[in-house]
């Protein structure tokens, strides 16, 4: 397992660790519960496998590409959700007698979309790691 598949899969984890624990909380803490996003600052944590322990690692021209190709998918993906979700808050507001949009739904919308982002991005970049049989 090359360094940079092991920053895609600390990326997936911490980012279902957030969401489970965010929905473990939920019954009790409501929205409050939106705070264990946080949790999604460990995905920090993969830069230690490019760092190495004393030495440098080397990240060639396939990890630069499958990282660049996984990020674009993972943002792409959050963009064109957050777009309809927003499209369809608005709607709604100007149809329905609510007079206007949560700021808890915008809260829990904008920390789903950080989540669907890494999550996207990690199953992206492990699947384009798994996918192909030849050495790095």
């Amino acid at each position: 397992m090359s360094a940079m598949e092991k920053v895609a899969w600390t990326e997936l984890s911490t980012t279902m660790l957030a969401v489970v624990v965010v929905a473990l909380f939920l019954p009790w803490l409501g929205a409050g519960a939106a705070g264990f996003f946080g949790l999604l600052a460990l995905g920090a944590l993969g830069a230690l496998f490019l760092r190495g322990w004393g030495e440098r690692v080397v990240v060639d021209e396939r990890d630069r590409e499958i990282g660049r190709r996984a990020t674009s998918l993972g943002v792409g993906t959050a963009w064109m959700t957050l777009l309809v979700a927003l499209i369809a808050a608005t709607l709604w507001a100007n149809h329905s007698q609510a007079g206007g949009v949560s700021t808890v739904f915008l809260n829990w919308l904008i920390w789903s979309q950080f989540a669907l982002c890494y999550a996207v991005k990690g199953i992206a970049a492990i699947a384009m790691y798994r996918g192909r049989r030849h050495a790095a």
